[in-house]
């Protein structure tokens, strides 16, 4: 009996609790002034998935940046739309703020539960108008119904309105000849000025014109980009997920959030930056500092990827050659006309030459892959030409625009040809690429490639380098993170480092050397890794350009080994002061060179990953580093593809010195079909 009785009072303390815990979440809803349900977040677009796949608009992105929704779709903005029922006893307003961020690649908000400052650097935004705050309802009726909400938002680059990223109207890189002339005669008329240039022009071994132009047309395109346009191009969307935020609340609501979250254009006056609002919104402190506070993230995500169309040409910088380069090889689909400079997603590519470096080259041409050129033919050839019958000859560029890259309509794919002399009074190794428009900060970047084959089949190299490689769009704004130990800037060797630094490169690598490195990279041992690399493979390598910043807490120095999965590379620094992180990966020529192929840079915030394959969906990981062992850039970045004659002392364990090599006798040429970045 009393076994009974205690369990009846158990049971009746159980069904009162449990009364009480009904009652108390219907008085904490009905305490709710207002409900909101059926947030969409893209209620403009239909779809049986929550995730809506979207290409960038490129529209006139050149100008203004690229952007989400894809005006081809006859879409501008992504329309919100929510329902709000009062729940009080008259009309009310009430104040609603939209966020979006992009969510595969950030930082997290919260690093061992607290505010996490890398997030600020996330890609995140709001209304079009970015200082705008909360947006206000009309009056809503107090009689029980859902009353629908609609808006709308668009995402753009510099969603927060940096003034770093302000600056001129873009314009066609075309300079007239009065432009030059006007320039010319302020630097004449400021002798100061003119003396530097003087020196500039002994130092670059330019004769004195020469060098007045190059540095008129320098002074030009600054003073062209100074302005207080927003040039959004310069920190262009990020391609990925994007996730979306509905906060709304009642006027008293908003006087206990900061106002740095109210409006993304305004930085926290303590810390002096900016304040990720996803952080804050989705914290629990803050829902339980303001109970009455709604805070929703659509089901509705947004999945963003650029795809580029070549079909739109090339676009040629005139300013990026010689005033005697002959324009005749420009065309409609390959020059710089406005409408090139308008709607081309790529641009010929121009290396920097360095008149310093010069090559001492065999005077000879041949095709050395085709022709079947032969170990012996190399060797006596070497010792053939006495020193001053060698040809000294840098490595140029063309000097005829659009002559050794343009779109081919048969293949329907760029081309970059590395052009061939039949005539010893010419012999000229030129470097030839292109490079894309529209910058972008992260991303898995793929490009589907035929480079050509550069061995022959007696394994002799033909002097080429063929790269598919990321660099930093040129621009102050386009700084990377700062570095605490300092990097040591690209023209530099050692010593005077500086703690921020604009330039940024990720490189894919094909080139004809050893699988190993030297003696010193292994710590001096004798019994070192070696072999003579006279075979029919090539070195796919992958390199970060960090500048030496060794703030990572491995810094990579000789070879290490780092384990990416299953996978373990042996990842290369010379020394503490060299600039570059590299793994090599030894790679059958016959199976990625001479056909098309798919070669791979993914970008994130904390680590690179390199990938190669016959197929996008069958791709090898060849190189893998991460935040632990080298400094991950975050600026905006373009793809490159180049077909280059490098310096063979850049590999030291190569088997053949570019020296050595002949001019090639026919153009070697290698065609881009796909690049696009997700």
């Amino acid at each position: 009996m009393i076994f009974k009785a205690f369990s009846r009072y158990y049971i009746s303390v159980l069904i009162i609790l449990f009364s009480l815990a009904v009652l108390s979440c219907k008085i904490q809803s009905s305490d709710l002034t207002f409900e909101v349900k059926n947030f969409n977040s893209l209620s403009n677009f239909t779809s049986e998935k929550d995730t809506l796949e979207i290409n960038f608009n490129l529209n006139n992105a050149i100008k203004e940046g690229v952007a989400l929704p894809n005006a081809n779709d006859n879409k501008e903005y992504f329309q919100i739309s929510f329902q709000v029922q009062n729940n009080s006893k008259s009309d009310k307003q009430l104040y609603y703020k939209v966020f979006y961020q992009n969510e595969t690649y950030k930082f997290p908000e919260f690093a061992d539960s607290s505010y996490n400052p890398k997030a600020n650097e996330n890609f995140y935004g709001s209304w079009l108008n970015a200082n705008t705050g909360f947006h206000v309802s009309k009056p809503i009726p107090s009689d029980g119904d859902y009353h629908e909400i609609i808006d709308s938002l668009q995402i753009l680059g510099n969603p927060r309105n940096e003034k770093k990223y302000l600056g001129g109207k873009p314009q066609n890189a075309l300079i007239t000849d009065s432009e030059m002339k006007r320039v010319v005669k302020r630097i004449y008329d400021a002798p100061e000025w003119l003396e530097q240039v003087k020196k500039k022009a002994q130092k670059n071994h330019l004769d004195l014109p020469a060098q007045l132009k190059l540095d008129a047309k320098w002074v030009i395109n600054s003073e062209r980009g100074k302005g207080a346009l927003n040039n959004r191009w310069k920190r262009n969307p990020r391609v990925g997920a994007y996730s979306f935020l509905l906060v709304i609340g009642e006027k008293k609501d908003l006087d206990s959030i900061p106002l740095h979250y109210q409006d993304i254009t305004v930085k926290d006056s303590l810390s002096d930056s900016y304040k990720n609002p996803y952080a804050f919104f989705l914290d629990k402190k803050t829902l339980e500092n303001l109970p009455n506070l709604q805070v929703i993230k659509s089901s509705r995500i947004v999945k963003a990827k650029m795809k580029l169309d070549f079909s739109k040409g090339v676009y040629v910088n005139p300013t990026k050659f010689e005033d005697s380069a002959n324009f005749n090889n420009t065309s409609e689909l390959t020059g710089f006309s406005d409408k090139r400079f308008n709607d081309a997603h790529v641009e010929q590519f121009v290396h920097h030459i360095n008149r310093n470096f010069k090559l001492t080259n065999i005077p000879m041409a041949y095709d050395v892959v085709n022709g079947d050129y032969t170990q012996q033919q190399y060797t006596d050839n070497t010792n053939k030409y006495e020193e001053s019958k060698l040809k000294n000859e840098y490595v140029r560029v063309s000097d005829s625009p659009g002559k050794t890259v343009g779109f081919d309509k048969k293949e329907n794919a760029i081309f970059i040809s590395n052009p061939g002399f039949e005539t010893d009074s010419v012999l000229k190794k030129e470097h030839v690429g292109i490079k894309t428009r529209h910058g972008l900060t992260y991303g898995k970047f793929t490009a589907k490639i035929k480079f050509p084959e550069m061995i022959s089949d007696d394994y002799v190299w033909n002097g080429l380098t063929c790269a598919f490689w990321l660099i930093y769009q040129e621009g102050k704004w386009n700084q990377r993170s700062d570095c605490e130990s300092g990097y040591i800037p690209k023209s530099r060797f050692k010593g005077g480092r500086t703690t921020t630094n604009h330039y940024s490169e990720i490189d894919i690598e094909i080139v004809k050397t050893s699988k190993y490195w030297t003696q010193s990279s292994y710590g001096g041992i004798k019994d070192f890794p070696k072999d003579n690399a006279l075979n029919d493979n090539v070195m796919v390598t992958c390199t970060n350009w960090d500048l030496a910043c060794s703030d990572p807490e491995k810094f990579n120095q000789g070879v290490k080994p780092r384990i990416y999965k299953e996978d373990t590379f042996q990842v290369h620094r010379w020394d503490k002061y060299y600039k570059a992180l590299t793994s090599k990966l030894e790679y059958p020529q016959k199976l990625t060179l001479g056909k098309p192929f798919y070669y791979e840079i993914e970008w994130k915030p904390t680590e690179i990953i390199w990938r190669l394959g016959a197929s996008k969906d069958s791709m090898k990981v060849i190189g893998y580093m991460n935040n632990l062992n080298t400094k991950i850039p975050d600026n905006q970045m373009i793809m490159v593809v180049t077909q280059e004659f490098h310096d063979a002392e850049w590999w030291p364990t190569a088997p053949f010195d570019q020296n050595n090599i002949p001019f090639p006798l026919k153009d070697i040429t290698g065609y881009i079909y796909e690049m696009e970045v997700e």
